[in-house]
């Protein structure tokens, strides 16, 4: 099922970038049209009108709600708006993505009570129970000390008393357990940090846009143009906005699960050491 899901939301994407491909590059409308619709679903309406300088979008907002007038005003900054809100679902989306993850990793049981119930369970050598305990515990820690326990029940038995064998057995079961786990909790985090990045420069390459605009309206011949001087800088500034908008909203949330997942390696660190320190006594 989740792979349905995670295809389904891949075209989806796919289909959007295609669509902005389409109204930014072929039409060449230097409007957002997320935030044209979202003005017009507002009560703002939109038409072209033809100028000495060809044809250009005009937004009447009079009677609008706040949805028209907002979204009119966000559509002036062209269609590089269109590219950061693509930033700001795909972001949104590895964030769910996440969450959802790091809630399925916490597990059927509090650490506490697991970790209460696999001590007792071990210094009696229940070692059966124990692994049953892990898997109804469902979740990273129960799947992480399965796998040290596994390796410590076909241990042959003359070898169950040398301590240092024992123990390196478990340590090398537990660090390849721990690889696997950190690598389904850390996964995707790096297109969040990446998103951050494209959308600061999206943003810088969007202002850069908008101020070549404004001076290319100061350079004309005779009385500069104020509406083009304004649409240049209007253009500037919303993609300015939005570029920080959808970086600061993926570096916070990227520092946030980054300290999710040392919590989790440590957690996964002190279960080891408890595990092994009750098995071998060292």
């Amino acid at each position: 099922m989740r792979k349905i899901v995670m295809t389904v939301i891949g075209i989806i994407f796919v289909a959007y970038l295609l669509l902005w491909v389409w109204w930014f590059f072929i039409q060449g409308n230097n409007v957002s049209m997320v935030f044209a619709g979202l003005a017009n679903l507002g009560g703002a309406t939109t038409h072209k009108e033809q100028t000495e300088k060809g044809q250009e979008w005009v937004f009447d907002t009079e009677g609008a709600g706040g949805l028209g007038k907002a979204g009119a005003i966000v559509a002036r900054g062209g269609g590089l708006v269109d590219f950061l809100f693509f930033l700001l679902c795909l972001t949104s989306f590895f964030i769910i993505d996440r969450f959802v993850v790091h809630g399925q990793a916490k597990g059927k049981m509090s650490i506490t009570k697991f970790m209460e119930e696999l001590v007792t369970q071990l210094k009696s050598r229940k070692i059966d129970e124990a692994i049953k305990l892990c898997d109804k515990q469902k979740g990273t820690y129960g799947r992480y000390v399965k796998a040290g326990l596994s390796t410590y029940k076909v241990i042959p038995e003359s070898d169950k008393n040398n301590a240092s064998k024992v123990k390196g057995e478990l340590e090398g079961a537990f660090g390849e357990a721990n690889a696997i786990e950190a690598f389904q909790l850390e996964q995707r985090l790096i297109f969040i940090a990446t998103i951050a990045s494209i959308a600061t420069m999206t943003g810088l390459l969007g202002t850069v846009v908008g101020m070549i605009r404004s001076f290319a309206a100061l350079s004309s011949k005779g009385r500069p143009d104020p509406n083009q001087l304004a649409t240049g800088i209007s253009e500037a500034l919303i993609n300015t906005a939005g570029g920080l908008t959808v970086a600061i909203i993926s570096i916070i949330f990227y520092n946030f699960f980054v300290n999710r997942v040392d919590s989790f390696n440590f957690n996964m660190e002190e279960f080891s050491s408890e595990v092994i320190t009750t098995l071998t006594g060292k």
